[in-house]
């Protein structure tokens, strides 16, 4: 089971790493296409266009068929289209194509990832501790990209080779490494998309991913391009912001045990919105302890809400109600690049950007008080 789950965490890393990369290989792509911040912002929404159209239907076919084979035919169809990035990136059109089409495909992963983990742990008391150990790709994501950030912007065409690579062998990895699943009736998993609970639940990871992965697009642009900060502190306030992703990942689990689901969520929605205000008033040395503390507020509510959600799905249908808790929070991500690019364009100012990524906590709060009245 163990290594089922670390085929999931490297999976889950990749499409990560495909994702938020854009974050970063945006500057030197945005100079050769000559593009604006809204075109910027396009590319990412039309990623996640692609994820979300896809989302459900990926759910549905991951509690029929398994895990390990959805990741499998993914990944093939992946590094195709990382090839095609690095050999044939010629213009804007075929940038937003091929990014729309990588949304389609890696919807199917961290569902799948998702679904290992329910069917080995869904009855263990450790059941939050394993959601949180595939969600600690994320942040370990932003970290490596803390760390290579600079390479990116001369490199930035052999990372889509390198990623091409990549899920080759996790394509390999999956064909190797089966989990036995039940097949589940579509009829029957479809009826965990009616549940209001997770609907309001799903609402809640909306906001959640608002501010969390519109941060990550944009902090590294927005710095030094509208604060004046260098790239290289940029880059270190990414790698701490990943830093401190992954510290409160990790200690998660013993939040939840102490204060409960709901509780933890709330404490660290209100905790972003208080970081976001110091730093659009921090001079530039104050701001990397913030960020590592931002980077604590900005990810810890997610174990517990994907928890919430599959607990009230069920074993058997935590693909569809992840499938499809994906597709309608990834409106978030969605929106939220091209809504910041959008205030950029329009106000050129880092604060006000910085209280649009606060839209997605609010709308997640009262979307929580919403669930708790239910």
């Amino acid at each position: 089971m163990l290594r089922n789950i670390i085929v999931g965490w490297i999976g889950t890393f990749l499409q990560l790493f495909l994702r938020l990369s854009w974050g970063v290989i945006s500057l030197p792509i945005a100079l050769l296409f000559h593009l604006n911040s809204i075109q910027i912002g396009l590319v990412a929404t039309a990623f996640y266009i692609g994820y979300v159209l896809s989302s459900i239907p990926w759910g549905l076919i991951i509690d029929r068929i398994g895990p390990s084979r959805a990741v499998e035919y993914a990944s093939i169809i992946l590094v195709g289209m990382n090839l095609l990035l690095f050999l044939y990136l010629t213009d804007y059109t075929i940038l937003l194509i091929a990014y729309l089409i990588e949304g389609l495909i890696t919807a199917s992963i961290f569902p799948s990832a998702m679904k290992i983990v329910a069917v080995s742990y869904s009855h263990s008391s450790k059941f939050t501790f394993y959601v949180a150990l595939v969600e600690s790709a994320g942040p370990i994501t932003i970290i490596t990209l803390g760390i290579i950030a600079s390479f990116l912007l001369h490199l930035w065409r052999f990372i889509y080779l390198a990623m091409a690579v990549s899920f080759g062998l996790i394509a390999i990895l999956s064909h190797f490494s089966r989990i036995s699943v039940s097949g589940t009736e579509i009829k029957r998993s479809f009826r965990v998309i009616l549940n209001r609970k997770i609907t309001m639940a799903t609402l809640v990871r909306l906001g959640e991913l608002w501010s969390t992965w519109g941060t990550t697009t944009w902090i590294f642009p927005m710095l030094v391009l509208y604060r004046g900060i260098s790239p290289t502190l940029s880059a270190l306030f990414l790698l701490l912001f990943g830093v401190g992703q992954l510290v409160g990942i990790l200690s998660v689990e013993k939040l939840v045990e102490r204060f409960g689901d709901s509780n933890v969520i709330l404490i660290n929605l209100i905790g972003f919105i208080i970081l976001t205000f110091l730093i659009i008033f921090s001079n530039d040395i104050d701001i990397l302890p913030e960020a590592f503390l931002l980077g604590i507020f900005s990810f810890s509510y997610r174990p517990p809400t994907d928890s919430l959600i599959m607990k009230i799905a069920g074993e058997s249908s935590a693909g569809t109600s992840i499938g499809f808790a994906n597709a309608v929070s990834q409106i978030g991500t969605m929106i939220a690049p091209s809504f910041v690019g959008l205030v950029l364009y329009l106000t050129h100012s880092f604060s006000i950007s910085m209280l649009a990524l606060d839209a997605g906590c609010v709308i997640s709060i009262v979307s929580l008080l919403s669930l708790k009245d239910l």
